[in-house]
């Protein structure tokens, strides 16, 4: 397997904590390997197991009341480490660190950072690992490595979650650039949008190497720019708020709404897990929406969605209560999410 799944530790948990039933939750990337996970627990112990089939986005997406509904006795999450503290039922999270050796495609991406001296690392959770040989081979080619203090979320220094730059951000001052190890475009886009520093990216998986620049921030500004601007001259809001178990933002949602009922505006708590075009579309009323879910439901954009979509940040500054320049810090930052 690419994956270490820790097979072995699974199923001693698992006869250790004598459950009878199991729900395993993979993200995207890794259910390609779902039936073989499956398949080498099966052949070492004496239960069963229920697969999630429903999209995954991170360690705050678990399956609590699809695992009650199931009557299941653990929950195993696969492919991030641990975020949330309590949960009603047992979780083991595995990390699923990535078996792949990223020497080859780093030394590549060394001429995309032939202008910076300081580079600053970060990684998914699958490419901790690699961190220290990165950190050799930039040092080989005469650059000075940074890695970071370990995250508000994140478990491990150089580690950044979708909506946690908190370990980069620790050391925006003493570099000029990034390198991020990792798949896709997600992550590097949103540790450059949290420091304002370019970020090359090398792709393990694919080869690619590719920088992030300045340009691709404007674009992503432009667009939220427009998106408060819009939002600013309407007078009906649907104020979403996630149901996720990471992502519930109850005093968020309901302060925002108290708020915008100050200024003369009509608000409504609309509550959803899965914040989709669809689960939008029919509030035709809702002249404009602002989520307190996760940051980068709003920031990555929803097709198709005619109102302006926001964050609990951004509303803030279409409020006057927090300059537009701080926004980012505080949708990235792994900091509290203002309320007040």
């Amino acid at each position: 397997m690419l994956y270490d799944f820790e097979i072995q530790r699974v199923a001693e948990e698992i006869l250790k904590r004598e459950v009878e039933r199991v729900l395993l939750q993979f993200p995207e990337g890794l259910r390609e390997q779902a039936f073989g996970v499956v398949r080498e627990l099966s052949r070492r112990v004496d239960a069963e197991f229920f697969v999630l089939g429903d999209p995954c986005y991170g360690a705050c997406d678990l399956p609590l009341w699809q695992a009650k509904s199931l009557d299941v006795d653990l929950i195993v999450h696969y492919g991030h480490s641990q975020m949330l503290e309590v949960t009603e039922l047992p979780v083991i999270y595995v990390e699923a660190r990535a078996g792949i050796d990223v020497e080859d495609v780093v030394r590549r991406a060394i001429p995309l950072l032939r202008e910076s001296k300081k580079i600053g690392l970060a990684t998914t959770v699958q490419h901790l690992d690699q961190l220290s040989k990165v950190e050799k081979i930039l040092a080989e080619e005469g650059k000075e490595v940074f890695t970071g203090r370990r995250g508000t979320k994140a478990a491990c220094p150089g580690q950044v979650l979708g909506c946690d730059y908190s370990s980069p951000l620790s050391i925006v001052e003493e570099v000029e650039a990034f390198l991020f190890i990792g798949g896709g475009r997600f992550h590097p886009l949103g540790l450059s949008l949290a420091t304002g520093k370019d970020v090359v990216t090398v792709d393990p998986y694919t080869g690619n190497v590719r920088r992030i620049d300045e340009r691709d921030r404007m674009k992503i500004a432009k667009k939220r720019w427009a998106a408060i601007s819009k939002a600013q001259q309407a007078k009906r809001f649907g104020v979403i708020l996630g149901l996720k178990a990471g992502q519930r933002r109850l005093v968020t949602a309901k302060t925002l709404k108290e708020k915008l009922e100050k200024r003369g505006k009509e608000a409504v708590i609309l509550c959803i897990e899965e914040v989709s075009f669809q689960n939008l579309a029919n509030f035709a009323e809702a002249e404009a929406f602002i989520e307190t879910a996760c940051p980068r439901i709003a920031i990555d954009g929803i097709e198709e969605l005619r109102q302006p979509l926001l964050t609990a940040e951004e509303a803030l500054v279409m409020l006057g209560e927090i300059e537009w320049s701080k926004v980012w810090l505080g949708t990235f930052g792994g900091v509290q999410r203002p309320t007040a």
